[in-house]
């Protein structure tokens, strides 16, 4: 029984040699034989290792909440410096376009160094160097063509104008010049140029031979103002007249009272009357000449609208 014993307690011993990691509890209990037997328990196996297991999963789990606080604090101040990284590179990528636009303004490469003019025959040469010059020189880029335009505008051969810029450095000016139609002579003794809306062109001192003369006395108006009736409905009649009939005239008079009347070649003269129901007129004009062919008649009276011959 001693030696039983004694392998016993050297058995335990062994075990606990090959296991230090583990806790054991010895217990030796008595049979109802007298016999003595010795039970071992391994305290990581009991009841009282459950608490510490748990204990140990909430510290794991407190441990991992931690980093991942930490880790998420740290990808928002990461996402906040790139934001930040991004504004500012914004920022300073606008101010490198304004110092770069600000040198384009005022750099000598994108100044105007030519301007173009085309289409001015009778436009005032003087009027229109101003313009150039105005022009000339200065930054293509805010150059005021809309200016230069009105000015163009304001001269009074020019009904239209057009000023745009051909980068880097030229401008053009493109001009159409009214078509004079015909000249009236001024209380002053000097005739006036007028177009078709009856705009004085120039103020000239002899009589043109390319325009149709308007025989009556005509006030003393500058270029650039408007002629009133019946000046202004003698060149809307010549500007509507058809070619055949534009070729036969000669000249037209204007009388103090308004009316109007036409000389044609052929010792033909056309009472026209007052300056309005143009098509009226103008139709019978035409209908009557050709129904006359070459009757001989010296006066074609469309005053009334029906036209009559005499």
């Amino acid at each position: 029984m001693k030696d039983l014993w004694t392998r016993l307690l050297n058995r335990g011993d062994a075990l606990e040699t090959l296991a230090p990691k583990k806790e054991r509890a010895w217990d030796t209990k008595v049979s109802a034989a007298g016999k003595k037997r010795v039970l071992i328990s391994d305290d990581s196996e009991g009841p009282s290792s459950k608490p510490s297991s748990i204990s140990q999963r909430h510290k794991v789990s407190d441990s991992a909440s931690a980093k991942g606080f930490d880790l998420r604090r740290l990808v928002v101040r990461s996402a906040n410096g790139a934001r930040r990284l991004h504004w500012a590179s914004m920022v300073g990528l606008g101010a490198v376009v304004i110092m770069v636009l600000l040198l384009l303004l005022t750099s000598p490469i994108l100044s105007i160094r030519q301007v173009d003019v085309e289409g001015a025959v009778y436009t005032d040469p003087v009027r229109l160097a101003e313009v150039v010059d105005d022009l000339d020189g200065s930054a293509i880029l805010t150059a005021d063509l809309d200016s230069a335009k009105k000015k163009l505008l304001e001269i009074p051969w020019v009904r239209q104008a057009r000023v745009s810029m051909h980068l880097p450095s030229r401008v053009t000016v493109e001009i159409v010049e009214r078509i004079p139609i015909a000249f009236f002579r001024a209380v002053d003794g000097f005739n006036r140029v007028i177009d078709r809306d009856g705009r004085i062109l120039d103020v000239i001192e002899g009589d043109p031979t390319e325009f149709t003369p308007i025989i009556g006395t005509g006030p003393n108006l500058s270029a650039g103002n408007f002629a009133e009736q019946p000046f202004l409905g003698s060149a809307q009649l010549i500007n509507a007249l058809p070619f055949d009939l534009l070729q036969r005239l000669k000249s037209v008079s204007v009388t103090p009272t308004g009316d109007i009347s036409l000389s044609l070649s052929g010792n033909v003269e056309v009472l026209f009357g007052s300056p309005d129901d143009f098509q009226i007129k103008l139709v019978g004009i035409v209908n009557e000449i050709k129904r006359q062919g070459t009757n001989r008649y010296s006066v074609l009276d469309v005053s009334s609208g029906e036209p009559s011959v005499r």
